[in-house]
């Protein structure tokens, strides 16, 4: 049988180890102080950015589009600083046309 401080511990172990691993990138400014939607598109616009999807997400924005080198992305912001919290760029197409040029290798062809 467990302490109860032991059990404590293992319980706060167990409730933290639960945690998905973009918690860190929530928001949490009061509502008052957002900045509008037409900002994130004005923000957006100035970085060469498009925006497939712009919508709320853990109390953030969250944009899905195209950055200036037209690589997708998602992005979250910061809704009353718009500062990026966290970007994730997609590199699907990249690695499909690595996988492919190595399918596509004979032997020998390494020089």
């Amino acid at each position: 049988m467990l302490l109860p401080a032991t059990r404590s511990i293992a319980l706060a172990i167990l409730v933290l180890a639960g945690q998905p691993a973009w918690a860190g990138d929530d928001c949490d400014a009061p509502p008052e102080t957002w900045q509008p939607r037409s900002a994130v598109r004005a923000l957006a616009e100035r970085k060469g950015w498009h925006i497939d999807k712009l919508k709320i997400d853990d109390g953030c924005y969250e944009i899905k589009g195209r950055d200036a080198d037209d690589r997708r992305f998602k992005a979250k912001l910061d809704p009353a600083t718009l500062e990026v919290v966290r970007m994730k760029h997609e590199h699907r197409e990249r690695e499909r046309e690595r996988r492919h040029e190595r399918i596509s290798a004979k032997p020998g062809d390494h020089e």
